[in-house]
């Protein structure tokens, strides 16, 4: 398992088995969760802004809510790949909608 050291144990876990599967589903996004306040729960838009390159400028491209956008590129810093980052906040949109999970 890799070394991230500003998320919960469990949140580095989770993220780990995530990235080894083949074919996550919609259940699996669901089940991902910080397990708490990390360092980057609280990052503004400001310093999210850092994590936007050219790699996850599509996510930008994806959605249309700047909380949705936000929720994404903080998973891309916990250490989940773009395109699982989207998936993750699509599920949680999906599941939870406006009345925010974070």
């Amino acid at each position: 398992m890799q070394e991230h050291p500003h998320i919960h144990p469990e949140c580095a876990k989770a993220i780990d088995q995530l990235k080894r599967m083949k074919n996550p589903k919609f259940p699996d996004f669901v089940a991902l969760r910080t397990y708490g306040q990390d360092r980057y729960s609280a990052m503004g838009w400001e310093e999210l802004q850092q994590y936007i390159n050219e790699q996850t400028i599509v996510i930008v491209e994806q959605f249309e809510d700047e909380h949705n956008i936000m929720s994404a590129l903080r998973w891309v810093a916990r250490g989940l790949p773009v395109s699982l980052a989207i998936r993750k906040v699509r599920a949680d949109y999906s599941m939870y909608g406006f009345r925010g999970r974070n």
